[in-house]
């Protein structure tokens, strides 16, 4: 009987412990498949006046160092047309994360812009969104306004200086 009784609270502190901590609750995933998600992002693209030209491109890629090959692959979801211009576009998947950072579209979405030079679709078919990720290489409007106020202050210690020492001959 005591050895029921402990089985029992190990079980319940087990299953206690992984509702607890671990990330998700079990129920949290739906259970929609990585096809029917394609699918319904399809019918939206289209819905949003997008023209699928053709689905599942995907390119070899090849990086090497000294003699050594390495491989990856290039994949774009679907090849979507508007007004004339080709986009690459790539389905949200579940395992993608919720909050999308600047390191995750650099690794996961920019070898996309450099392949196609497009901006990509990013379609969000749980939500029924559309995303359109563009990469631009700016500078940053406040570190320039930064950098020129520090130049005028530095400027206008220069001009201080030099009054004061005029001043004084």
């Amino acid at each position: 009987m005591d050895v029921l009784a402990l089985l029992t609270f190990l079980t319940v502190v087990f299953f206690w412990l992984r509702a607890r901590y671990r990330g998700s609750a079990l129920g949290e995933f739906s259970s929609i498949s990585q096809r029917e998600r394609v699918q319904i992002a399809a019918e939206l693209m289209q819905r949003r006046g997008y023209r699928i030209v053709s689905e599942r491109v995907s390119h070899e890629l090849s990086t090497y160092v000294g003699a050594r090959r390495f491989t990856t692959y290039i994949v774009a979801d679907f090849m979507v047309e508007r007004e004339g211009v080709v986009y690459p576009a790539r389905v949200r998947s579940a395992r993608d994360p919720e909050r999308l950072s600047g390191a995750w579209l650099r690794r996961h979405l920019f070898p996309l812009y450099v392949a196609y030079e497009a901006p990509i679709v990013y379609v969000h078919p749980d939500a029924g969104t559309m995303d359109i990720v563009d990469f631009a290489m700016e500078y940053p409007g406040a570190s320039r306004r930064r950098r020129w106020r520090s130049r005028l202050l530095w400027l206008g210690v220069g001009v201080a200086i030099g009054w004061l020492l005029s001043l004084q001959h």
